[in-house]
């Protein structure tokens, strides 16, 4: 019954797919691993479609529609074609909504017309939606194979609020089997893949983003975030991405197995192929006062902020004395701290206060009841549990608790909090700075080979301290200059997997790399401004 099922659905996906966006014989065989080039290559795509998408960012695509340089339909139809060939390549995708967004750009378009103005900020803009996100009348799985056919009722009041602003929902993107990925693999739709070099992962959980926004199949994306969801693909896949503080960003009509308790909160993110693309998002988001919706928000609008690099310190983190970054993740911090000292922007190192105590929690605080309610779901179905699954449900510190015991554990959640607060400050006096940023890995790994990206504490220690984090693309891994650190040693059986995993920089070949910056908590803008400054100080604009 589930296969039937399955089939079913896919054969939905496969007939979705824009007819003139389909390769046939001109489908890459499964040895060409970078397929990047594939889309403007294949002969598909007319010099207007390449034009684009190729080259105009979401801020660029928004001014250009505005001043009537570009008709919605055009944008449309052109995203639409080369998201259909990305998928192809990538398998990133679950639906394409080609008639129904076609049919909303029209009407944009003849609003347009009609009052000679753009209906809202993102008038005519292709936003690419992860499944998990409720769309209406459309299946939301979640993951699980038990809820495929489960149809949302209403949109996300997040899609409400891009819908409202103008933007055009064209695609929806693939997620891991319970969402607990840094990888996307699932039993329904299979396992998408890294569109630099396919023997990699694109990252999870908002994994179909990842090679979709940077095959530039889409020039906006929005995806959730609980432990790396966004960051993840954006650093696989050479994009931007922001994992907000909570709070933030409204997250009404998004459910999850676990809704309700607020251990570790998930965040609605945006990933995009611009810097600036991240401040469009979340000032479009939040310049519609969603706190009046959504009570829990907090009522705080887009701030501008004033910094610049004369008076910014970034505090660099090498490592995570858990799991030693591969050579390739080292050299980028590396060349990337020279440009911040050339630029005259202080520079100190960064010690991390106990992660492995901050992975333990976390760990255990995703699953308070053990994973008891997702084993269950998974076994509805007698769907089998893939092995980053089970990685994730097995560690030593998930199990299931009374209440008694979880407010303990939410309490050590808060006392870490305050810990990593109170060293923060004391770091700051000693130095008699403030401390603006932190520079760290988005992992331990460029893009992880398949299977292999255990390791999430580079990215769930800001979600367990709520701390706002950006990614941002930095280079791409070096035959020449990435070898291997041959004197080594691990510390400890993670470190040792993670260690043996690079047995040349060639199993890593084109793979991108982006790094993570974070700032305390609600300074959600101050992340993106440090972004901003520390990409000026590389040499861009």
């Amino acid at each position: 019954m589930a296969s039937s099922t399955i089939q079913q659905i896919l054969t939905i996906r496969d007939e979705s797919i824009p007819k003139n966006s389909l390769l046939g014989d001109l489908t890459p065989d499964s040895s060409i691993l970078d397929v990047s080039e594939i889309p403007c290559q294949c002969g598909l795509l007319s010099k207007e479609e390449i034009n684009i998408t190729e080259n105009y960012t979401s801020c660029q695509l928004v001014t250009l529609l505005a001043n009537g340089q570009l008709t919605a339909e055009q944008v449309i139809k052109a995203y639409l074609k080369r998201a259909g060939i990305a998928h192809q390549l990538t398998n990133c995708a679950t639906e394409f909504l080609g008639d129904e967004a076609i049919n909303r750009a029209k009407y944009l378009d003849e609003e347009f017309k009609k009052r000679g103005q753009p209906i809202g900020a993102l008038h005519g803009l292709p936003i690419s939606v992860k499944d998990y996100i409720p769309m209406r009348g459309r299946r939301t799985s979640a993951g699980y194979m038990t809820w495929m056919n489960r149809i949302a009722e209403d949109d996300a009041l997040v899609l409400k609020i891009l819908y409202e602003a103008g933007a055009i929902f064209y695609v929806r993107t693939a997620q891991p089997q319970s969402l607990m990925h840094l990888e996307c693999d699932n039993p329904i739709y299979g396992k998408t893949v890294n569109p630099f070099n396919r023997n990699l992962t694109c990252g999870g959980s908002s994994g179909g983003e990842g090679p979709l926004i940077s095959l530039k199949g889409s020039p906006m994306g929005v995806g959730t975030d609980i432990g790396g969801s966004v960051r993840s693909p954006a650093a696989n896949n050479g994009i931007y991405g922001l994992r907000p503080t909570t709070f933030r960003i409204p997250k009404q009509g998004i459910m999850g197995i676990q809704s309700g308790r607020e251990s570790i909160l998930g965040v609605v993110g945006p990933l995009a192929r611009g810097r600036e693309d991240i401040n469009l998002f979340m000032k479009t988001i939040l310049d519609a006062e969603p706190w009046l919706k959504e009570p829990s928000l907090v009522p705080i609008p887009w701030r501008l902020i004033s910094l610049n690099s004369i008076n910014l310190t970034v505090a660099v983190m090498w490592d995570d004395n858990v799991v030693h970054p591969h050579p390739p993740i080292i050299r980028a911090l590396r060349e990337t701290i020279e440009h911040l000292k050339k630029a005259g922007i202080r520079v100190i190192d960064w010690e991390p206060i106990d992660h492995q105590k901050g992975w333990d929690l976390i760990s255990a605080l995703f699953y308070c009841n053990g994973a008891e309610e997702e084993r269950n779901l998974i076994a509805e179905t007698n769907e089998q549990l893939l092995p980053l699954t089970e990685w994730i449900f097995n560690q030593p510190n998930v199990k299931k608790r009374n209440w008694t015991e979880m407010n303990g554990l939410i309490s050590e959640r808060e006392t870490y909090r305050t810990q990593y607060a109170k060293i923060w400050n004391e770091r700051e006096k000693s130095l008699n700075c403030s401390i603006d940023c932190l520079l760290t890995p988005v992992g331990p790994s460029a893009a992880p080979q398949h299977g292999t990206a255990k390791w999430w504490g580079y990215t769930s220690i800001w979600n367990l301290l709520d701390y706002p984090a950006a990614v941002f693309p930095v280079t791409t891994v070096d035959l020449v200059r990435d070898q291997i650190e041959v004197d080594y040693k691990p510390r400890n059986s993670l470190d040792k997997e993670n260690y043996e995993l690079y047995t040349s920089p060639q199993a890593y070949a084109n793979a991108p790399i982006g790094l993570q910056v974070i700032c305390r908590r609600y300074n959600d803008e101050k992340v993106m401004k440090c972004v901003e400054i520390i990409e000026q100080a590389m040499g861009r604009e």
